[in-house]
């Protein structure tokens, strides 16, 4: 459990809070590329509790600006995307990607006021299909994290967004806690399993329990669900979480596809989910694309239960599936098809945390041994937000994006071995090279 001052400290992302002077030393991903056109419709964006609006200039360069107009307050979500900046439609002040006033028509010609007022804005790059933002202003931004999937072609992956009303923690603690695999997921047929390998199906319903080791890294926490299988072996799952808010799941099979997850805080009770599946080497197969074991497949809304779009921040990835209908919870289906009886996969782990509250009172918690991961990632986020707000120390991760080139893995090894050692090279991001899994 942790005391109210600390579950205040690590879920609160709003201004002033130490987490958000955390979060907001590293990049932010938050729109796909295409959301944003030339010269197209400004979107809504909230990040951190902060409202913000992103548009993309005549040139191509996107902007992540205040919301409110200098002047006099007016949203410029109104404003004339035209001529390389954002017109406020009030009055016909224009503003570039970087804040500069570039036009002020409702004053005198002669007059150099324009040139005394900006906007807030926050620096922008645009990598793997992704929008980034570093939300310090007037600060030179470090590096981008060197993540694998920022490499590859866009024929190399798919991606996935959504919108989940609970606080961002709350949500990313799913993605690094393996032992809920044996049920939230898991399929009544003892031969079904969310690898959509029938040995590894065997083991999970055998192993309910798996034995949780962690490690601390440069980048995060590196953890291993470790669950017996026959022959005096041991089949390890290890995840990844990448500080502060990226998650990687083990793969599955030969020549595996491979996953990331950003938990990106939209204020403290939402949050939106960024997925990519890739593939290393190669251009992703049809089936890769289609069939529903992919990792990002399963975080992505069906066409039939996405909510119509909005203008509001994310608007255009929400659910009809919420805790107002239960998820689409089907009773039949949980007494004979499924554990939970929830169709969609992502759904089936945001019951549960939607179940718990926006923000869940980790005061009556009551932790177990297979918590290790989640207690590990607590603490090392509490860590470094008391660090920053109480000494000014500024994590050394932030400056050495050459540690995020890390890899998951799943791997069967005798019941004595140890699965950090075994897995060392395998867990090193290497060209050409894509290492089978279990």
């Amino acid at each position: 459990m942790l005391s109210a001052a600390d579950n205040e400290l690590i879920t609160r992302v709003g201004p002033g809070t130490p987490m958000r002077e955390l979060l907001r030393l590293y990049w932010i991903p938050f729109l796909f590329n295409w959301e944003v056109e030339a010269d197209g419709s400004p979107e809504r964006v909230r990040l951190l509790g902060e409202d913000l609006i992103a548009f993309r200039d005549s040139a191509g360069q996107v902007g992540l600006i205040q919301i409110n107009c200098p002047h006099r307050g007016a949203s410029l979500f109104f404003g004339r995307n035209e001529e390389s900046g954002l017109r406020c439609v009030y009055h016909g002040w224009k503003f570039s990607v970087d804040g500069t006033c570039v036009d002020m028509p409702n004053e005198p010609a002669e007059s150099d006021f324009k040139h005394k007022v900006r906007a807030l804005a926050y620096p922008c790059v645009e990598r793997g299909g992704v929008v980034w933002a570093y939300l310090v202003p007037h600060t030179p931004p470090p590096p981008l994290p060197r993540l694998e999937w920022l490499d590859v072609p866009e024929t190399h992956m798919i991606m996935s967004k959504r919108v989940q009303d609970t606080n961002w923690l709350q949500a990313m603690e799913g993605d690094i806690d393996q032992s809920h695999l044996s049920f939230t997921h898991s399929s009544l047929n003892p031969e079904e399993d969310p690898s959509g390998d029938p040995r590894i199906a065997r083991i999970r319903k055998m192993d309910k329990h798996p034995r949780f080791e962690v490690v601390r890294t440069r980048y995060g926490t590196c953890i291993a669900a470790g669950r017996d299988a026959p022959d005096n072996e041991r089949y390890w799952r290890i995840t990844q979480h990448l500080m502060p808010v990226h998650t990687m799941t083990g793969p599955y099979g030969k020549d595996p596809v491979r996953n990331w997850r950003a938990w990106v805080p939209i204020d403290d009770t939402s949050c939106v989910v960024i997925g990519v599946t890739f593939h290393p080497a190669r251009p992703l197969t049809d089936d890769e694309r289609t069939r529903p074991r992919t990792p990002t497949w399963v975080w992505t809304i069906s066409p039939e239960h996405r909510a119509p779009a909005t203008t509001q921040p994310f608007g255009r990835w929400r659910s009809t599936l919420t805790l107002s209908n239960d998820f689409g919870i089907d009773r039949a289906v949980q007494r004979t098809l499924t554990f939970s009886g929830i169709n969609e996969t992502w759904a089936q782990d945001a019951a549960p945390q939607v179940s718990m509250g926006p923000i869940n009172d980790r005061t009556i918690e009551r932790l177990g041994s297979s918590d290790l991961a989640v207690i590990a990632v607590r603490r090392r986020l509490l860590e470094a937000a008391k660090a920053l707000r109480q000494r000014g120390v500024v994590p050394g991760e932030i400056s050495d994006p050459d540690s995020y080139a890390v890899r998951a893995d799943a791997l069967f090894l005798p019941a004595d071995q140890s699965w950090f050692e075994a897995s060392s090279e395998r867990r090193k991001v290497v060209a050409g090279v894509n290492p089978d899994c279990a």
